[in-house]
């Protein structure tokens, strides 16, 4: 008999995952505003490539009058010279390229209704709780840290590094920011191969490079490095919790669960390095980036984000496992779906040969960052992997979990539970950070999928098996899945006490790390 069929969940649009209509639960979405139409009707709207050349325009006057304020900056990137201090050469430019533009697509110009689509997008969700979190959160956690800084002082009496005697100017300037602060200024320096010599190439550059162009830009003294490092984690942890919310909605298809797995994310004790000049925030939005694109099969941006998280950090190379595993989806068995069996990553349009190349070869793009800064140091120090071997340095060599564990267990049975917490507090601390995501790994697998709960395990087992519990509380606030997941099983009622309690150690933890406590 002959009827219509009924069509699969990836073709009807962003509905609901089976296991939330198999449970009753009804989703809460949110409408989200169109942007307003133009006055002119659709015949007259520029093609896709007036508008980047609009957008380019814009960016190229904004990044003129910066000059024009700061004086510009002269610069040599792998032994290339880049001078950029006459903003009257942007301004020539954006001026050729508008006037290209409008002779060959004499349309409406994307400046013309681009106030009306900020009104538009800053009205959706995602920009809304994201700037919520953000400023509510950030900004604490920073005056909380001016003040442990002025009301307890520093634990040696003085800071090890000082930029300004301001302690406000000063205050970021803490633990590895002087690294990154030191290659965004001087570049990278190998001087010594003995293990036991700090060098700064085990630290990726994406961050320090980004450091150094918004320095440049806004005026080259050593606190604009520090205010532009600022400015990007900021800007980079606001961009992340936009992606935090898209994923997580079209994960449990309920806007107010998406926006508890923001506010979660933000709130974790350790997301106070969303607020340092560190890499988390920049980390965090190549990987969010990465899987809303790469589920999405959108594999352009989703390879742009990856190679962007290889350049990041070390472990940047990881991120290439759950996305292959996302990218062979629709071949593997059902239960590597965990309880979206049905999902967008299953869809069958997706089982050929053509797909599965293209998906593989994004996912490898987190891979290829890491291996495009190994040949940049190959080149620096004849060694493709000395980033590698300098970690030693700090500690990190290779011991493996069960000599960390069994260390931990001789400690407490012989000191006690009171003698662990009250002698290794920051131990304590790193640890629960650890036993938050671990604990999440198996139940985000069985409402996410494989590629989550990986994600999850092959960014914190690594560094414990290497390090010990060494700072892998900060390694524990970039593994989103296990917010989603969080955001998923809270009761509503309950989430303002764990939100609470996670800002106090959050506030807790931001006192230790700008007081120069062991917290980093």
């Amino acid at each position: 008999m002959l009827g219509r069929r009924a069509l699969p969940p990836w073709r009807r649009g962003s509905g609901p995952s089976n296991d939330l209509l198999k449970s009753g639960h009804q989703p809460r979405m949110s409408v989200i505003p169109a942007p307003p139409a133009s006055s002119s009707d659709s015949s007259v709207q520029p093609g896709r490539w007036a508008r980047r050349l609009d957008v380019l325009c814009l960016i190229l006057v904004l990044v003129a009058v910066i000059v024009a304020a700061s004086g510009g900056f002269r610069m040599r990137v792998a032994g290339v010279r880049i001078a950029l201090t006459s903003p009257y050469r942007l301004m020539a430019f954006a001026a050729a390229l508008a006037l290209a533009r409008h002779l060959l697509s004499p349309r409406v110009p994307i400046y013309r209704d681009l106030p009306a689509r900020i009104v538009a997008w800053w009205a959706t969700p995602p920009a809304r709780t994201a700037w919520a979190a953000l400023v509510s959160t950030r900004f604490a956690i920073l005056f909380v840290g001016f003040l442990a800084v002025v009301m307890l002082g520093y634990r040696d009496g003085r800071p090890p590094l000082r930029l300004s005697e301001n302690e406000l100017v000063n205050l970021q300037v803490r633990w590895d920011t002087a690294w990154y602060f030191g290659i965004a200024v001087d570049g990278y320096r190998y001087g010594s191969p003995r293990a036991t010599d700090q060098q700064n190439i085990v630290f990726f550059p994406a961050f320090p490079m980004l450091m150094r162009v918004a320095g440049r830009l806004l005026g080259g003294a050593s606190t604009s490095f520090i205010l532009g490092g600022t400015a990007i984690a900021l800007g980079a942890f606001y961009w992340a919790l936009i992606y935090l919310f898209k994923l997580a909605r079209d994960l449990l298809a309920d806007d107010d669960r998406a926006a508890t797995a923001v506010w979660m994310i933000a709130a974790f004790p350790f997301a106070l390095f969303y607020g340092a000049v560190y890499t988390e925030s920049v980390f965090l939005l190549g990987a969010t980036g990465a899987f809303y694109h790469f589920r999405r099969r959108q594999l352009v941006k989703a390879a742009a984000w990856g190679l962007l998280v290889g350049l990041t950090r070390p472990n940047g190379c990881l991120l290439s496992i759950p996305l292959a595993l996302m990218a062979i989806a629709p071949w593997a068995p059902g239960w590597l779906s965990g309880g979206n069996p049905g999902g967008i990553e299953r869809d069958p349009s997706r089982r050929t040969v053509r797909d599965l190349v293209t998906a593989v070869a994004a996912a490898a793009a987190p891979g290829i960052g890491v291996l495009l800064y190994s040949a940049y140091i190959w080149n620096l120090t004849g060694s493709p992997l000395a980033w590698a071997a300098g970690h030693a340095a700090w500690g990190r060599e290779y011991r493996g979990l069960g000599v960390l564990l069994a260390d931990r267990y001789r400690y407490i049975s012989v000191a006690g539970l009171y003698g662990y917490t009250s002698q290794l507090p920051a131990d304590l601390l790193n640890g629960l950070g650890a036993l938050f995501v671990l604990g999440a790994a198996w139940p985000v697998w069985r409402r996410l999928g494989a590629a989550y709960a990986v994600f999850i395990l092959v960014n914190i087992l690594p560094p414990m098996a290497a390090g010990g519990l060494l700072s892998v509380g900060r390694f524990s606030s970039v593994l989103f899945p296990a917010f989603i997941w969080f955001a998923a099983i809270v009761p509503a009622a309950h989430r303002a006490g764990w939100l609470g309690a996670f800002m106090a150690v959050q506030g807790f933890n931001a006192a230790l790390f700008y007081t120069w406590r062991e917290l980093f």
